[in-house]
């Protein structure tokens, strides 16, 4: 099977390749890639005239609830919206029901996200970090890095024990495990639903001071620097937080950190019509948040976009924001957000975009994606955006179980019309059938 993408334009930040040409892939593998290369004969052929030629899409941070929380979104639902998204490759959080704290169940998920029902894409299984997610007793680390898990995290249940954390910092970096943390003391967040401020006071509700944030932040980021464990941030939200994991690089920590979509497009003034879609961990903060987490994806600070796709059941959200669960629906709308809300007002070129959403993630967890060089990965990964497409994002249109998305409605340009993996292939609503459906021979 010959696959060939012609006269688009190849952004591939793993090569610094920034061309207008073609890319040719063979029974599932990328073999040739550039300008005025041979085409040859072909099965399938994709004019991708004025699109963008990338690698697959990674997402270090999403949350596909199963097992045990159906309810809310299942392998095939979440994979199918990762695919509609441009991601081909997705890592799932362990705050399961049970916890992915053993190799059973990291089979589970491979097993299911393999199966002709789901989405084509590849899911990279996070650990848990402690027995149960509750910080207190070490997972058997060993045991779930052979079965194929790429780092381990506590996720939402944040190890508050900075003994345990500093005794899990040790024995991952023997195994040369990268920990995930969601920087959190959750002594100071108990009770909070959004960020303290003048809007939480004008509100009424409980707020979440951003150093509860940058305090764990601090922690974890001088255990790193005195253990040598690496270490990822996950969800930065603060300008207090941009600053600290500035320094931490600065003096040699093995940091990295990635922020997502809300909390570069919305703030916590978005609460004040008490919808709970705006509600998330942690909480939406301030222009000047963003201001500054802009900054820090430009400088290169801040290495990676990640969805924190969030999703819940509708009755779960269909209730008092203070009573409401914590999370957004993310996965369809990460790249479009991205592109209307940073590529395209100026923050990032078209190259830094790709890296920070496929290249950068790749690399923070060694994963066998992220680029289009011939045999880099196992099977061709790859995403044809049209960055110029003017569309409206509509949650209950999506492949996702969780409508609980805060961009319903609203006006987008830019959006992934193909996902390729190997020999799936996922073409968009927005596909246009005479300009972009296969060519045969």
């Amino acid at each position: 099977m010959r696959t060939v993408f012609k006269n688009g334009r190849i952004i591939d930040p793993s090569q610094e390749l920034d061309v207008v040409g073609s890319v040719i892939v063979e029974d599932g593998q990328v073999v040739d890639l550039g300008e005025d290369i041979e085409i040859g004969e072909y099965d399938e052929l994709y004019d991708c005239e004025g699109l963008w030629i990338t690698p697959g899409l990674v997402d270090l941070h999403a949350h596909l609830r199963e097992p045990g929380e159906e309810r809310r979104e299942t392998i095939k639902s979440g994979t199918q919206a990762a695919a509609a998204g441009g991601f081909t490759t997705i890592c799932c959080m362990p705050n399961t029901s049970p916890a992915l704290d053993s190799p059973s169940l990291v089979d589970f998920i491979l097993d299911k996200a393999a199966s002709p029902e789901a989405g084509g894409i590849f899911v990279q299984p996070i650990g848990a970090l402690t027995k149960g997610q509750r910080g207190l007793e070490l997972a058997d680390l060993a045991a779930l890095k052979k079965a194929g898990v790429a780092a381990v995290s506590d996720e939402g249940g944040p190890i508050q024990d900075a003994s345990v954390m500093m005794r899990a910092m040790e024995f991952c970096l023997q195994l040369d495990l990268p920990i995930m943390v969601h920087s959190e003391d959750l002594n100071l967040s108990e009770g909070g639903c959004m960020n303290d401020g003048p809007t939480s006071a004008m509100l009424g509700l409980t707020g979440i001071p951003r150093s509860a944030e940058e305090i764990m932040i601090m922690r974890n980021g001088v255990l790193a620097l005195n253990t040598g464990c690496r270490i990822h941030f996950m969800r930065i939200s603060t300008w207090g937080g941009v600053e600290m994991i500035r320094q931490f690089k600065y003096l040699g920590a093995p940091v990295t950190c990635e922020v997502c979509p809300p909390y570069l497009t919305l703030t916590d003034e978005h609460v004040g019509e008490f919808d709970p879609v705006f509600k998330t961990t942690p909480p939406l903060r301030t222009e000047i948040d963003i201001d500054i987490l802009m900054q820090g994806l430009a400088d290169g600070t801040i290495d990676a976009i990640a969805s924190d796709h969030s999703p819940y059941a509708p009755y779960e959200v269909e209730v008092p924001f203070d009573e409401a669960p914590m999370g957004m629906s993310t996965l369809e709308s990460t790249l479009a957000v991205t592109l209307t809300h940073v590529t395209h007002k100026g923050r990032l070129s078209p190259m830094e975009t790709i890296r920070k959403l496929s290249t950068a993630p790749a690399e923070i967890l060694g994963l066998d994606a992220g680029s289009l060089m011939p045999g880099h990965t196992p099977v061709a990964q790859i995403t044809v955006i049209d960055p110029n497409l003017e569309w409206v994002f509509d949650a209950t249109r999506t492949f996702s179980q969780g409508k609980n998305s805060p961009y319903h409605g609203w006006s987008m340009t830019g959006k992934a019309v193909l996902t390729f993996c190997g020999s799936e292939v996922y073409r968009c609503a927005h596909f246009d059938e005479e300009r972009y459906e296969l060519a045969l021979p």
